[in-house]
């Protein structure tokens, strides 16, 4: 009993910093999670309770030392603290990104976004650091020293086992992402590109072509590729559409599939350096542009690096984000890019249809009722899995058929060519979403359109298409399908 008592002040102690770094740091990671029902919020509280344990074993070992704790406990905290604000009142992404945009942002921007709400989070989080260092330097830090640190090493441990067993479930909120942002900002790609192209010939003067590259659409769930459900309802309206139905790659998520659409890489061919379509373009004297709405991975940013321009909406946002812009935001600067030039390859890397599947369409195209209310996956019913996931289908529809309008208007050939990177498991063998096995996710959809003089100038090309637009193909033909949809001949 003594020797509790004597520890009693240590325990109330990591006690109470860790509620508060909850309050202020790990519990921003949580914040906007959409959840419905006990159940629900009983299994993120017992998540949030796991993270906080993790770091409540590196707060144990700072603490130790009063200087050490004083120092870089402080140091920390105040800085974790302004990333959490962000996450707190816009949901914003910790990512790579950020940190390039918090180390390289000149002094002026910086100034416009410190706000009254921020200067008043970031004076609590110091008024309640200065309590914690006070209660600090009334314990005894290193009093039952072995117990503590083996407890203590136990916390730290944990992170390592929920990471093995379940990746990205603990690394990619706060204060974790942090650290991995920074490390994917120094980290030099693995990715090497050619950057010496051979000598190209363009043979179409006068072309624009808007390249969509979608995100977690399967081929299967298209009315335009036979789909009970009326999903595509505006482009089976168009003419010059053509769908293929039985596109294949061996790629289930976005770091590994989409390098290989975008480059010469083979399916399953690893060998290196790459060359990105838009290099090809560019020396075939074609402007290249990139407008994204997702944060570019350290797998395919180079890549899209070597676009002429490269425009990021949206871009503080990633997919773990639940507020994020719907895709339509990128139709703007797309009409604006439109108009500057010809020949052009203009690309659209669209959120699509990843998860949080409500986050991804508006309310005008909630069609198939009732939807997923929660993100806890297990308490959501299939019906209401497929009608979310197809309602992102009906929006992805309206987004190409808005995009189709636009090159209508153009007064040279013009074409879209959409590929998703892979599909998404909707249940099947009790199986959710993606980046694993199943034939559903190797098979993404890919369309294509071509204007009425596109369709007048180079009939064959649309003819051979047509042809084979039922007939087994995999993504190696999206890059060579691009080239030569621009009139590009090479090597």
């Amino acid at each position: 009993m003594d020797k509790l008592r004597s520890v009693k002040p240590n325990i109330l102690f990591h006690l109470f910093v860790n509620i508060v770094v909850v309050i202020f740091i790990t519990g921003a990671s949580y914040y906007h999670t959409p959840l419905d029902g006990f159940k629900d919020n009983a299994i993120y509280l017992l998540h949030l309770i796991l993270l906080q344990t993790t770091v409540a074993g590196l707060i144990y070992f700072l603490s130790l030392s009063k200087w050490v704790f004083r120092i870089v406990f402080s140091a920390l905290f105040l800085s974790y603290c302004c990333f959490s604000f962000w996450s707190y009142s816009q949901d914003v992404s910790v990512t790579s990104g950020l940190i390039q945009a918090v180390l390289e942002s000149k002094s002026d921007i910086v100034i416009d976004v410190i706000t009254l709400p921020y200067v008043l989070f970031f004076m609590a989080a110091v008024v309640m650091l200065s309590f914690v260092l006070r209660f600090h330097s009334k314990i005894k830090p290193r009093k039952e020293f072995l117990i503590f640190s083996i407890l203590a090493l136990l916390c730290v441990s944990l992170y390592f086992f929920i990471e093995n067993k379940r990746p990205g479930t603990l690394k990619n909120r706060l204060p974790y992402n942090v650290y991995f942002g920074l490390k994917d900002y120094f980290k030099k790609p693995d990715l090497i590109l050619n950057t010496s192209i051979s000598k190209v010939e363009r043979i179409k003067d006068s072309i624009k072509v808007v390249f969509v590259l979608g995100e977690t659409v399967r081929a299967d769930h298209l009315s335009l590729n036979g789909y009970e459900r009326e999903t595509t309802p505006l482009l089976e309206k168009e003419g010059n559409v053509i769908s293929f139905t039985k596109l294949h790659t061996d790629h289930t998520y976005t770091g590994k599939s989409v390098p290989q659409i975008l480059t010469d890489q083979n399916l399953g061919d690893t060998i290196q350096p790459l060359t990105s379509v838009f290099s090809v373009a560019n020396k075939a004297n074609i402007k290249t542009t990139w407008i994204g709405n997702q944060t570019l991975e350290d797998s395919f940013g180079p890549i899209t690096e070597t676009n002429s321009s490269v425009i990021l909406v949206d871009k503080f946002k990633s997919e773990f984000s639940f507020n994020k812009e719907l895709d339509e935001v990128m139709l703007q600067p797309l009409d604006s890019v439109l108009k500057t030039s010809t020949p052009q390859l203009i690309t659209l890397h669209m959120i699509g249809s990843h998860w949080w599947y409500e986050n991804r369409y508006s309310d005008l195209f909630r069609k198939f009722t009732p939807v997923i209310d929660s993100k806890y996956v297990p308490s959501q019913s299939k019906e209401q899995m497929i009608n979310s996931y197809d309602n992102t289908i009906l929006y992805l529809d309206y987004f190409l058929s808005e995009v189709i309008q636009k090159l209508k208007a153009e007064d040279v050939p013009t074409a879209m060519v959409y590929v998703s990177d892979h599909g998404e498991l909707l249940g099947e063998d009790g199986r959710w979403l993606h980046a694993q096995g199943g034939d559903v996710l190797k098979n993404p959809a890919y369309i294509f359109w071509f204007s009425d003089s596109f369709r007048a100038k180079y009939s064959t090309e649309v003819d051979t298409l047509s042809a084979i637009k039922n007939e087994p193909i995999t993504t190696d033909d999206v890059y060579f399908r691009l080239l030569h949809i621009l009139g590009i001949e090479t090597k």
